[in-house]
């Protein structure tokens, strides 16, 4: 996915009276039914530990990069706070929300969003249920189970993805369906290769543009929109596991990314209020992505990602930041800076 950022400026974080930091990660290397390619989602993790830490110490900090394969969790009390970047224990995924759980439990401080939070939002049904109970608009839905018998009542073309993954995990050109002998094909096939439900959602037709957040309450930040662009030739227009992920396929090649994006600014200004709306509703803290599907004048919420990836080469948030004026070092100490600010009014 080629990229197109706009110019960076510093907009340094004041300090603030910690200095040991411990970024946690854990590397996802246990992999069945034939994802070896997804691993690339999972293991970058070390890069983007590798960055924060080499960010948080050119600013003073002692910093210490953390794998929770060898360490407890308990282990993390000697530290002053923590990077939370971990999405897995033991190498099994789907399993964020519990690390932050036993942190919670053990009165530790980490930055990012609370277990409530990344478990509602592990869920894609739960964001969207929640988003409609808010006024939020989202593409039509329904959840097939391994057990439930697929009567669908949506109207074609649909788009089929893995209930609880992220990153594009599970999402390809076969993901759109047209019939219901497609629907059925795409269905069984997420069922038997990530062992969880369907979310089949009706297919937006429409631009791909996603807004980052980062701070907490009143100073959180909308930052400037992105939007992914798909060249008007053969290739998928959608964001597909490849388009992110795979530099030599067609759909990554096909698609560009723009930030920020051209819009009306009162879509713009729209498109950031529901944002900032369904981090709220959602319960995010420090930062966070929300991911739209935009057809004619009407916004559908996709997804809402707590905790997204922060690689510094080529990752949507940080293109955001960039946008805005932060630089990598500014999104780490910023991070961190609104973690402890945020903690300080509320227990771990």
């Amino acid at each position: 996915m080629m990229v197109n950022n706009s110019r960076q400026k510093s907009r340094l974080a004041e300090p603030i009276p910690i200095r040991n930091v411990a970024v946690v990660y854990c590397m996802s290397t246990v992999y069945a039914f034939g994802r070896d390619n997804e691993k690339k989602a999972d293991c970058e993790v070390l890069e983007v530990a590798q960055a924060i830490q080499a960010s948080l110490e050119a600013n003073g900090y002692n910093v210490e990069l953390v794998d929770l394969f060898s360490t407890g969790i308990a282990e993390l009390r000697r530290y002053d706070w923590v990077f939370n970047l971990a999405e897995c224990v033991n190498g099994f995924p789907l399993t964020d929300y519990e690390v932050v759980e036993q942190m919670e439990n053990l009165n530790i401080y980490f930055t990012g969003s609370r277990s409530i939070a990344l478990k509602n939002c592990l869920d894609k049904a739960t964001t969207k249920c929640e988003l409609l109970r808010n006024g939020i608009a989202t593409p039509a839905y329904a959840v097939f189970s391994p057990e439930n018998r697929i009567l669908n009542l949506l109207a074609y073309p649909l788009i089929v993805k893995p209930i609880h993954e992220d990153g594009s995990i599970g999402i390809t050109r076969d993901s759109i369906v047209k019939n219901t002998a497609e629907l059925e094909k795409q269905v069984h096939f997420i069922h038997e290769t990530y062992k969880q439900a369907a979310l089949v959602e009706e297919y937006i037709e429409g631009r791909d543009i996603s807004a980052s957040i980062i701070g907490n309450d009143t100073e959180a930040e909308v930052l400037p929109l992105s939007e992914i662009a798909y060249t008007e030739q053969v290739g998928a227009k959608f964001l597909t596991f490849d388009t992110k992920w795979e530099c030599e396929t067609m759909d990554y090649q096909l698609s560009t990314a723009h930030c920020p994006c051209q819009l009306e600014p009162e879509m713009e200004q729209l498109m950031k209020a529901i944002a900032l709306k369904s981090y709220r509703v959602m319960g995010c803290r420090d930062y966070a992505r929300v991911d739209f599907r935009l057809r004619g004048n009407q916004p559908f919420v996709l997804e809402v990602n707590p905790n997204p990836c922060i690689n510094p080469i080529d990752s949507g948030f940080v293109r955001c930041c960039n946008a805005g004026g932060y630089s990598y070092s500014d999104i780490a100490i910023k991070i961190l800076t609104d973690s402890v600010r945020n903690n300080l009014h509320e227990p771990a």
